[in-house]
């Protein structure tokens, strides 16, 4: 019997690979042995508890850290081999609005952009150099033990950006084991240059398989695209629950329309001013009968300090909060796909939820401007729009990026009047950014990684 290590450190897949229908539910059933890489927590041990039989069980592993200057130093260059629009905005603003530009580092701008466009022009630096050195400089081989005590035939990292996927493919590279990788998330691949590379490198959707190749040197024949594996819960619907249960719920009538909101958390600053309005409007009755639902950003931070940011909007009449955790756990899933099943219209920053909406064919409303404020743009919403990854969301025309507070309301009454505007747009960015969305892309995986044990 073959062995397979599957790496589930990051909170960004874990979730959603562990789940029921998961990949690990998919792969157990192999004729495979499968050893679960997770964080000593027990979180991540009652999410993989339910797989574990003869032929599946978990290791404990811990994330290891750059701890010297030398080591440091390096990370840094080959960071900063690809300078993408996303990088020029982190390294010159930050993500974070609550944060001082680029971590205060942002005089070191000008070093990163010229990292990328002498050292980061190259291939052989790229491909051979890079992957050279980091297994000289980061030498200490943490999982060495691990390899030597089970002798995987191949290894899946789920989060390949960071570590521990990369110390794992570096021990893979050595002994000799094939390696397979995911990027976590959507924006992985246009951030940094991840400095080992994997034999196979899955991806979610073609603007990502573009990024593997182009920035990352990857030979096209080793990028198979696969969707979202988060998303295979949205092709089930037996998920949504009946209208009734679900407004009754949240004590919301059943005539009203919802106009449904995620929140940004720390990454925007002026959600409230601008919520508040909304619900201004609603009870104002601009758009009929209506309920703002607010969802806040799920486990970036804790509630209490997501309360403090609304309190202005708890008390208030139509105005109603969605504190439930997305963790892939059955409930959990049927509430957040019924959570989009009936909203009528989606407010949101520049983020994902632009594509989940377009799922269930539901308008998109992206905030574009800071409220009553005159932001710097280090700390405006504004900045968010420069990330290379949501251009991709852009440019098929399908979310519309308010102004001010009249393009809000003006747009958000015509989506309600018309909800099939833009429907064609979004069929595109379906098309664009999720590959498929028929519930196998877990099953996709899991056959891609029994093909090349």
């Amino acid at each position: 019997m073959k062995t397979l290590f599957v790496e589930l450190f990051s909170v960004a897949a874990a979730p959603h690979l562990l789940s029921e229908g998961g990949l690990v539910s998919k792969l157990k059933d192999k004729n495979v042995r499968i050893i679960l890489l997770i964080p000593s927590l027990e979180e991540y041990k009652k999410m993989a508890a339910p797989h574990l039989q003869e032929n599946v069980i978990f290791e404990e592993i811990k994330k290891t850290f750059p701890s010297t200057y030398f080591q440091k130093v390096f990370v840094f260059f080959y960071s900063y081999l690809i300078f993408t629009g996303t990088t020029k905005m982190l390294a010159t603003f930050g993500a974070r609005a609550d944060s001082p530009p680029a971590g205060g580092n942002r005089h070191l701008a000008w070093l990163k952009s010229l990292l990328a466009n002498t050292f980061g022009r190259s291939k052989w630096i790229k491909v051979k150099a890079v992957p050279w050195l980091y297994q000289r400089i980061f030498n200490e081989r943490p999982y060495r033990e691990l390899f030597e005590k089970h002798s995987p035939d191949a290894i899946f990292v789920s989060n390949i950006a960071f570590n521990p996927a990369l110390e794992l493919i570096s021990e893979a590279k050595r002994m000799g084991v094939k390696s397979m990788g995911m990027a976590a998330n959507w924006d992985h691949l246009n951030k940094y240059y991840i400095p080992m590379h994997a034999d196979h490198l899955l991806v979610q959707n073609e603007p990502m398989s573009r990024e593997a190749v182009e920035y990352h040197t990857y030979d096209p024949k080793q990028v198979s695209i696969v969707g979202f594996p988060q998303f295979d819960k949205f092709a089930d619907l037996d998920l949504v629950k009946p209208k009734e249960e679900y407004f009754k719920e949240f004590g919301i009538p059943l005539d009203h329309k919802i106009l449904l909101h995620f929140s940004g958390s720390v990454y925007a600053l002026d959600e409230a001013d601008i919520l508040e309005e909304v619900a201004k409007w609603i009870n104002d009755g601009v758009f009929g009968p209506a309920t703002l639902m607010v969802r806040p950003y799920a486990g970036l931070r804790e509630r209490k300090q997501e309360e403090e940011k609304y309190k202005r909007l708890l008390n208030m009449k139509n105005v109603v909060f969605n504190w439930r955790q997305d963790n892939d756990s059955s409930n959990n899933k049927a509430n957040y796909v019924s959570m989009f099943a009936y909203a009528d219209i989606i407010i949101s920053v520049f983020s994902t939820t632009a594509i989940e909406a377009s799922i269930f064919d539901k308008p998109t409303v992206t905030i574009g401007f800071d409220g009553y404020e005159n932001r710097p743009f280090h700390k405006s919403i504004k900045r968010l729009e420069t990330l290379s990854h949501f251009k991709h969301v852009l440019d098929t025309g399908s979310v519309y990026v308010a102004r001010n507070f009249e393009n809000l309301q003006r747009k958000i009454s015509e989506y309600i009047s018309d909800p099939v505007k833009d429907r064609e747009q979004r069929k595109n960015l379906i098309s664009k950014m999720c590959f498929k969305i028929d519930g196998k892309s877990n099953e996709r995986i899991a056959d891609f990684i029994i093909s090349k044990i």
